[in-house]
């Protein structure tokens, strides 16, 4: 089924420029590494880029999955499930800076699990720990998830002195890159506000349209049973899967806070949500063995990312 992916992210894509076009305004974070000439495309380009990067997050997702064999199959299902999670964001926004700073987060989620997964390699740790600092530069709204990375390593069986050097270490690379770049370009006092006015911008979730709403409670609603099915199968999965599984459960936590904590918009910030969320989804529907309720909470899925059209 991954070979039809590039053909949904296409008709997306298309959809998103010459169908419906964008109805909803992104909020304009640039962080402290702008990648500038993004911006200066016209939306035709733009939306072919978010598609790829779209169809890469997708791609991530899988090998995630099925390398580190954090389901009991292997499966396209999340990627599946995180297109279609995404795809009435993409056409209601179209292309967004932070599918950028969502990709390198993907691959610091992959170096995550192969931390887990082989527990003698400390260079997968600095590996994490870079990228995600490097997510941050690009998108500040993400720094909670610094805080996350911290607690993921420290209760994922790599708690040693090491471990936790080798991630601060990694934390620490690309910050003397971005400082030393701006100390270069006689910019280091800008740096600061920059990276706060990043932060701060934007609005809190306040009000958000009867269809939103729906769309959320119903997401809420699988996301409760689908936690609920994980934790009763938590002591029959091996080692690595709980600590993978329970790592991308903590990551949706602190994303959820972060939505509430950090101003922007909701809209954009789903295209990080997702991110653990399928494979939470993912799980239910592998171990939920009744396939008449498998296939009633798979309709309401499929419902409330139907939903996402209307936003």
């Amino acid at each position: 089924m991954l070979f039809i992916l590039p053909f949904i992210v296409a008709a997306i894509t298309l959809l998103s420029k010459w169908v419906l076009g964008h109805q909803i305004a992104s909020v304009p974070v640039h962080g402290c590494i702008d990648i500038a000439f993004i911006h200066s495309l016209n939306e035709t380009w733009q939306s072919v880029i978010g598609g790829v990067v779209m169809l890469g997050v997708a791609y991530m997702i899988f090998l995630i999955s099925n390398i580190f064999k954090l389901l009991y199959q292997r499966t396209t299902l999340p990627s599946l499930l995180y297109i279609l999670l995404t795809s009435g964001i993409m056409v209601s926004i179209g292309f967004n800076y932070l599918l950028i700073a969502v990709f390198i987060v993907g691959l610091a989620v992959a170096c995550l699990q192969s931390a887990i997964y082989n527990t003698k390699n400390n260079a997968s740790l600095f590996d994490f720990g870079a990228l995600m600092m490097l997510a941050v530069a690009i998108y500040p709204k993400f720094v909670l998830l610094l805080i996350w990375a911290l607690c993921a390593v420290l209760f994922s069986g790599r708690s040693t002195v090491k471990d936790v050097m080798a991630l601060l270490v990694g934390f620490c690379a690309p910050v003397i890159f971005v400082v030393f770049y701006y100390y270069w370009t006689d910019s280091l006092a800008m740096l600061p506000g920059r990276f706060m006015t990043s932060l701060t911008i934007g609005n809190y979730i306040h009000h958000l349209p009867t269809v939103e709403i729906i769309r959320l409670c119903l997401l809420f609603m699988l996301l409760m049973v689908a936690l609920l099915h994980f934790f009763l199968k938590y002591s029959a999965m091996m080692v690595y899967q709980r600590r993978g599984m329970t790592s991308l459960v903590s990551m949706l936590l602190f994303l959820i806070v972060t939505l509430v904590a950090v101003p922007g918009n909701y809209y954009d910030f789903m295209y990080m949500l997702a991110f653990p969320l399928v494979f939470i989804y993912s799980h239910y529907f592998i171990v939920q063995r009744v396939k008449m309720v498998n296939d009633l909470m798979f309709i309401l899925l499929l419902c409330a990312c139907f939903l996402s059209y209307f936003i």
